[in-house]
């Protein structure tokens, strides 16, 4: 295994620099995951199509190449190997739980950590303060396994400028002048998502007419999501039914 490239190390200084004081201190509980992070980035530094395969035989040599002899080493990495069913380049085609995977996508980043299981299309959470002592959920360690072994993948919830680019949108479409101007100066400033909404839940025709609007926008959030990670969904949206109790 190779040193990890100056540049993959910029890039998690920057990553890490750029977290919340909350999000810095999980990940400093656990060195272990710190180093298997950089070697997972290693890796998809010298191949971003690297198969998790890959990303298990760079772990097995980084961390225990060094207790065994060649030959035994050979035959770990085979088996390692054996892990991959999909053929390189085809989707993998799961039944992804869309409510979840929309609600990871528009989940606080300051709050929860959201990972999609590739094996049962379920979304995994965990508190961005939780230290793994006291709580039901997969341990940090569990994570990191599964993390390392291609069984989850992190869900990067979506940017704020998104949702705020869909309000804006939404705010074109009204007919009402009066309400249109109203939402354009709602959007004007900090706090534009807490005005936006104050300003229709006094207006319920147009309040269910954007729930509508964000629900389609979202789908599409979710389907490009899936498709940057060659995941092929066996299971439809639910038609916007998932946001009905998890609306902002």
């Amino acid at each position: 295994m190779t040193d990890t490239p100056p540049e993959v190390m910029r890039r998690y200084r920057t990553m890490l620099l750029a977290r919340s004081p909350e999000e810095r201190l999980k990940m400093g509980c656990s060195m272990g995951a710190t180093a298997r992070a950089l070697v997972r980035a290693s890796v998809l530094a010298q191949d971003p199509n690297a198969s998790p395969a890959a990303v298990r035989r760079a772990l097995f040599l980084r961390f225990y190449g060094h207790e065994f002899d060649a030959r035994e080493r050979e035959k770990i990495m085979e088996a390692l190997d054996r892990h991959d069913t999909t053929p390189q380049g085809s989707p993998r085609r799961i039944p992804v739980n869309w409510g979840d995977l929309e609600m990871a996508l528009t989940s606080n980043a300051g709050e929860w950590t959201c990972y999609l299981d590739v094996r049962t299309g379920e979304v995994q959470t965990a508190p961005i303060d939780r230290l793994g002592d006291d709580d039901d959920g997969p341990s940090e360690e569990d994570l990191e396994d599964a993390l390392a072994a291609g069984h989850l993948i992190h869900v990067e919830p979506l940017d704020s400028r998104v949702e705020y680019g869909w309000m804006e949108e939404f705010a074109g479409t009204v007919g009402d002048v009066r309400l249109r101007e109203r939402l354009e100066v709602a959007l004007d400033g900090r706090g534009a998502f807490r005005r936006f909404k104050n300003v229709l839940f006094d207006a319920p025709a147009e309040r269910e007419r954007w729930f509508a609007f964000r629900d389609e926008r979202l789908v599409v959030a979710a389907r490009e999501w899936l498709a940057e990670h060659d995941i092929e969904s066996t299971t439809a949206p639910r038609g916007g039914q998932q946001s009905r109790s998890h609306r902002p």
